[in-house]
């Protein structure tokens, strides 16, 4: 019971009493009312206190889910262009090793210009995985700041994490293109 509500219940009864046509108050009586209100502030007092660490409780709950799905994206975005990363160099890797072999054949110099644009392509895509780690970069330390200025580097968080995701999205686009590409070159390298 806060204390506003205290003095009006002690009022109230006052009230009651003058009410009555009594105008002293036994000391008994007045110290049984002021053990039933102390009672009363006391439960009050407690079920505040459990309010409250309810609410602390809840709103840490909130925290923690939030920082472990920060921390999923996180490592689902690190993934991703890892990932990215990997084919496109495995293809680079792997067609610098056609090339080779190719050196010297008969036919080899044509077949080797039809593959020289799904290298470039899968070249293109290692660099966009490369630029969206350090794209990831940027955005968390913009993320991390605590300046005066937080909106701002909050803005330009959002802006190069959607930049990641262009990123990431250009190199999975031309690692699809790239193996079109390639196809369409050993087709037409081999079909009679």
């Amino acid at each position: 019971m806060e204390s506003q509500e205290v003095i009006e219940s002690f009022r109230k009864q006052l009230d009651q009493v003058e009410g009555q046509g009594g105008q002293q108050v036994q000391v008994s009586a007045l110290r049984a009312y002021l053990d039933a209100l102390e009672k009363d502030a006391d439960a009050s007092q407690e079920y505040r206190k459990q309010k409250h660490e309810g609410m602390l409780a809840h709103y840490t709950a909130q925290t923690q889910h939030s920082i472990e799905m920060l921390k999923a994206v996180l490592e689902a975005g690190k993934s991703a262009l890892q990932s990215l990363l990997i084919i496109n160099g495995g293809a680079v890797v792997a067609l610098l090793g056609v090339l080779s072999n190719l050196v010297g054949k008969t036919n080899g110099s044509e077949f080797a210009i039809r593959l020289a644009l799904p290298l470039l392509l899968f070249g293109i895509g290692v660099l966009a995985g490369a630029v969206g780690f350090a794209l990831r970069y940027f955005s968390q330390a913009c993320y991390s700041e605590s300046d005066d200025d937080k909106d701002n580097y909050e803005k330009w968080g959002d802006r190069l994490r959607y930049s990641t995701i262009a990123a990431a999205l250009t190199g999975y686009a031309l690692f699809g293109t790239a193996i079109a590409f390639s196809y369409k070159a050993v087709l037409l390298a081999y079909t009679p």
